[in-house]
């Protein structure tokens, strides 16, 4: 089992990454956003100042980092320089589509001296001790939703505690927050253009369950030199080696949390970047698996309350594409924008005062990966905090992790402030 590892980070990226920054940095820093989001500097840089990109994953969701990547590097900011998976047809495809070169288990990449960052799209039940090897080998991270497995809560805490220690950018892949209107709006709430915000209420809906039934490139294939079963599992049961169980993770409790943490996480995330929220008081999960043959849910409801509010409802169906709008109720006001499948002209801001004009901020960029990775690339640059941070991650696992535990026991989830764990009753 490849745990993360107790050593001090460095001080510092090492000295190639310094280069990197401070020319990048002396050239002028790169604004936010151009159009297109690939570059944002007229100036391309020369082939040995891009930053070095390793693949940690190159399973389904990765082919879309690396098809960004490959664009990136055509403008000059990245290079995909290392590739690495457990299942040996995968990392060599993409290896072949990179050139990256092959590693077989993520510590060696790590060790890898022209790897400046790493995306981390492998299992979530993989992610939190992947992350927290490569802050602690110091490199910057894009982690692919959620940050950790819903049953990993002090993991996703020691993952925030050793970023910020080690001084490391972590970008966690919600692409939906992936835009500054955020900012924009969050300064009239702030002014109290709404009143307080007392009731939020989200949702993510599709028909059929497509995204979690991967597909099963090669349904003899078995553990060997070309699978390894055991670093799959990681801290996960132990348990016999199953095709489904390695090619449609997804599917299951030991490896993936349904609808909570892979899907509502889009939606819940962009409240964070409006309201600040912190650890909620006490989270209500239901929901079941009523259509699909599957462990994890097909329908997925959380009911959300935090200390003098608000108290925030999210939904969420495999069975019916019927959606409904994110809604932010205030004491003078609501702000309203799209759902994840029609994210709508942009953020409305909508004060109940007579005389008072609503505001409408457009989007500039929600829900676009390629520019959450451009951000991803500036704030490596700069140091900058970016689009979707670490301390927000954390506080978003929270409640998302407190749901599904709900569920599965029937109870209600509380937080425990002074102790800053999960405690069900």
């Amino acid at each position: 089992m490849n745990e993360p590892r107790k050593t001090a980070c460095p001080s510092s990226g090492g000295d190639r990454r310094d280069f990197l920054r401070k020319g990048a940095l002396a050239a002028g820093a790169i604004s936010l956003w151009p159009a297109p989001w690939v570059m944002a500097s007229e100036a391309v840089r020369g082939a040995n100042d891009r930053v070095g990109v390793g693949f940690i994953g190159t399973g389904g969701r990765a082919q879309a980092h690396i098809d960004i990547c490959l664009a990136l590097k055509a403008q000059g900011r990245c290079e995909t320089v290392a590739v690495c998976d457990v299942y040996g047809p995968r990392v060599e495809a993409a290896a072949k589509k990179t050139g990256g070169k092959v590693y077989r288990n993520h510590k060696e990449l790590l060790a890898d001296p022209r790897v400046d960052v790493v995306c981390i799209a492998t299992p979530d039940r993989r992610h939190a001790p992947q992350a927290l090897d490569a802050v602690q080998a110091g490199k910057d991270v894009y982690c692919e939703k959620p940050l950790t497995h819903w049953s990993q809560f002090d993991l996703a805490k020691r993952l925030g505690e050793e970023t910020e220690k080690c001084k490391r950018i972590v970008q966690v892949g919600t692409q939906y927050v992936a835009d500054d209107a955020y900012d924009a709006a969050k300064k009239l709430i702030h002014e109290g253009i709404v009143g307080k915000i007392l009731h939020v209420q989200a949702g993510y809906f599709r028909r059929g369950d497509w995204g979690e039934r991967m597909p099963i490139p090669d349904a003899a294939a078995k553990p060997g030199p070309d699978l390894d079963w055991e670093q799959f599992l990681g801290d996960a049961p132990k348990r016999p080696f199953d095709v489904s169980r390695f090619f449609q993770w997804r599917l299951y409790w030991d490896y993936a949390g349904g609808p909570a943490t892979d899907l509502l996480v889009h939606v819940f995330t962009p409240v964070f970047r409006l309201l600040d929220l912190d650890f909620p008081e006490r989270v209500f999960g239901g929901g079941g698996t009523f259509q699909y043959n599957r462990e994890v849910p097909d329908q997925c409801n959380i009911i959300a309350d935090y200390p003098g509010g608000p108290s925030v409802v999210l939904m969420n169906s495999l069975s019916n594409f019927t959606g409904i709008q994110t809604i932010l109720r205030g004491t003078d006001g609501a702000i309203v924008f799209g759902n994840v499948e029609n994210f709508g002209p942009g953020i409305r801001l909508v004060p109940a005062g007579k005389g008072q004009k609503e505001v409408l901020i457009p989007w500039h960029g929600a829900g676009d990966t390629g520019r959450l990775w451009a951000n991803f690339l500036d704030c490596v640059e700069s140091r900058q905090r970016p689009f979707s941070p670490i301390d927000i991650a954390v506080r978003v696992q929270a409640p998302l992790n407190m749901g599904i535990l709900s569920h599965r026991a029937s109870k209600v989830a509380k937080f425990d402030k002074a102790a800053q764990q999960i405690v069900l009753e």
